[in-house]
């Protein structure tokens, strides 16, 4: 069932203006009690079809999971033979029920989630937030899908091919900051240090905004590389300033806007501390990051 929280997303202010065409609780096909807000009378969808959707996981007003932070958009594939006794979830259920443009709220009782999120202690039932954004028959899924695949592998290559370069600039950075020759080093509060190397043309993210961040990571005793994602070809996304990632990359790429390049030299007690990060990142380890603030969403 929890599954059901990794698929979901749609706009607060989309929420809001598609509540204005409200038609009243209905119930499932399987008893789930749902809401459409909007009826665009778009493409309905038939046995074998794929539904594209974004939503969010919400109770009341706090917004617990959106699922525009990670990196593809969810979908499902309505079954090709109708079986009353089989059980599907709440979201399938309600989805194939609608049309391409279609937003709803599915209300999901919290004792049929077999791990609720934290959080959940004056509410007793789930709100999922959904937007139907495409209705794809089984060809046009295919294309579709050799398209991202293909578009997917090319952005790849192209930040593989830049692992070298980069490599040799943290290499650089991190012997000028030993030998005390580093220039325009910012030091903060907290003891951490960072250093723009390219400023970005954006703006600099907020609490809880989606970020993606391509990053390079060394120690700083002795150079030695423990992370990348040069290598992988993919940036991380992640909610900043949301605790999701270490002391050190929440403070320091608040400093820095969309599009910037910068080195981060994170103190010990703003990464991993005495504990450290076995096997390859040693307690009381000061951590070197060039990052990339690639995209704000």
């Amino acid at each position: 069932m929890m599954r059901i929280a990794m698929l979901l997303v749609v706009s607060t202010l989309l929420l809001m203006t598609a509540c204005q065409n409200g038609g009243g609780r209905q119930v499932s096909s399987q008893g789930w009690e749902y809401e459409v807000h909007t009826n665009s009378k778009g493409q309905k969808v038939s046995p074998g079809d794929y539904i594209y959707f974004h939503a969010q996981m919400r109770n009341g007003d706090s917004v617990f999971y959106k699922s525009r932070e990670e990196s593809q958009t969810p979908y499902l594939q309505v079954p090709v033979t109708s079986d009353p006794n089989r059980k599907i979830s709440p979201v399938e259920d309600v989805l194939v029920q609608v049309a391409e443009g279609d937003s709803v709220t599915i209300y999901i009782p919290l004792d049929t989630v077999s791990r609720p999120p934290m959080g959940f202690t004056k509410n007793d039932i789930l709100e999922y937030d959904v937007v139907v954004m495409d209705v794809q028959n089984k060809e046009e899924f295919q294309v579709a899908l050799e398209e991202r695949r293909a578009e997917r592998a090319e952005q790849a290559a192209k930040v593989q091919e830049r692992a070298a370069d980069v490599a040799a600039l943290v290499e650089e950075t991190l012997s000028a900051y030993k030998t005390a020759k580093l220039e325009n080093l910012i030091e903060t509060p907290s003891g951490l240090k960072y250093i723009i190397h390219e400023n970005g043309n954006g703006k600099k993210p907020i609490s809880g905004q989606a970020i993606d961040v391509q990053y390079y990571g060394v120690l700083a005793s002795d150079g030695t590389m423990f992370d990348n994602s040069f290598g992988r070809g993919q940036a991380l996304r992640f909610p900043f300033n949301s605790g999701r990632v270490i002391k050190g990359w929440d403070e320091g790429l608040g400093y820095i806007t969309e599009g910037a390049k910068a080195t981060l030299f994170i103190p010990s007690d703003l990464a991993y501390g005495k504990a450290g990060s076995p096997p390859v990142i040693p307690g009381d380890a000061e951590l070197v990051f060039y990052v990339e603030l690639e995209k704000l969403y």
